[in-house]
């Protein structure tokens, strides 16, 4: 069998999606909730619909799951994201409450139980929240106001507080290089704010992210030399896919540019990288906002992609995340629907030789 046969059955491979009934579908995460080495769905509401309750799916071990279990949450609550904050074995919940203007932190009992929260002020509204090593990193921002960053040393109070001009903090994404720690966040302004959490402060600087406005923005090594480049979408009018890759070169960057392929996606606002068809090559998902597909681009190593091969969602997409669900060590994807459904998209992706290298150009 061909190279080009193969590569055409990798992007073919995903199954047609399983849906799953749920009460929240504005955000889902992934994580292992009972040490069987298979993650959950963890889905919550915003605070537009303001839902007073998450909603679990256990995994049955398969990529199967079980059906909805709710979990009381205070309303208007966030998922934003799991890890196991006190050292004792088991995943803590973190979700961020933008009315209350803080975050809530759900301590895990193992057997997806969890105490009741304990709740951390910040300022303005609450907003993205990341567990990053031994701590948990807090944006705020809104109304006004420009994007503050609270800092709590192992997951704990007191908060360090640091001010910025940043207009927004939205999908921030976190690298370290040289060993000082770098949040990325799309300001939804034409730029990219990066922070660096130095000398027990915070230094800020500006990434170029026009023509349009930056939708979403994440780090990841697209091109295999071990340090993490940057990868942004747009919602710009132009004929080709918003989508953008911007090089590292050791503690800064090279020049941005688009992927430059025939435009399938209108307005980007989320996306993710793995990868996917397992050639050893990070490869991209985006997500069209309340689109039924996602839209997958397949990397070639060096930091240029494919043209984008949709992948069936089953209902209006809010929100996606990418893991393993079945444990055969390849990536699926599972989606928040505004349809109120969950769907879980297996990989059936067949092992494909990797490509060669392309040169640089």
């Amino acid at each position: 069998m061909t190279q080009a046969i193969l590569f055409v059955l990798a992007l073919a491979a995903f199954q047609p999606p399983v849906r799953y009934d749920s009460a929240a579908t504005q955000a889902v995460v992934l994580h292992d909730l009972d040490g069987d080495g298979r993650p959950e769905i963890i889905a919550s509401g915003n605070q537009v619909d303001e839902l007073p309750a998450f909603s679990l799916f256990r995994n049955r071990g398969d990529g199967t799951f079980a059906g909805e279990v709710l979990m009381t949450s205070a309303f208007g609550e966030k998922i934003e994201d799991v890890g196991d904050l006190d050292h004792d074995g088991v995943p803590d919940l973190i979700a961020s409450n933008y009315w209350s203007s803080g975050i809530s932190i759900y301590r895990g009992k193992g057997s997806l139980q969890f105490d009741a929260p304990a709740f951390f002020a910040t300022a303005t509204h609450g907003g993205p929240t990341r567990i990053t090593g031994d701590d948990l990193v807090s944006l705020s921002f809104g109304s006004g106001n420009p994007v503050r960053v609270h800092l709590f040393r192992g997951g704990h109070a007191p908060k360090t507080t640091f001010d910025t001009t940043l207009p927004n903090g939205a999908s921030p994404s976190f690298r370290t290089i040289d060993g000082v720690v770098e949040m990325l966040v799309s300001t939804h302004f034409g730029q990219l704010g990066l922070i660096r959490f130095v000398d027990d402060g915070v230094s800020v600087t500006t990434i170029n992210a026009g023509p349009g406005i930056d939708r979403s923005c994440l780090f990841a090594d697209v091109n295999g030399d071990g340090v993490s480049d940057i990868i942004d979408t747009n919602d710009n009018d132009a004929s080709t896919e918003p989508i953008f890759v911007t090089l590292a070169a050791g503690n800064g960057f090279l020049e941005r540019r688009e992927i430059g392929h025939p435009r399938h996606v209108q307005f980007p606002v989320q996306l993710r990288a793995g990868d996917i068809d397992g050639d050893g090559r990070v490869d991209v998902v985006v997500s069209d906002f309340r689109a039924n597909s996602l839209w997958h681009f397949r990397g070639d190593g060096t930091g240029r992609f494919d043209e984008g091969v949709a992948i069936d969602a089953g209902g209006p997409v809010n929100d996606f995340a990418m893991a393993d669900v079945n444990g055969d060590g390849r990536i699926d994807i599972v989606t928040a629907n505004a349809d109120q459904t969950i769907s879980v998209v297996v990989n059936r992706a067949p092992a494909v030789p990797p490509r060669r290298r392309a040169a640089n150009r």
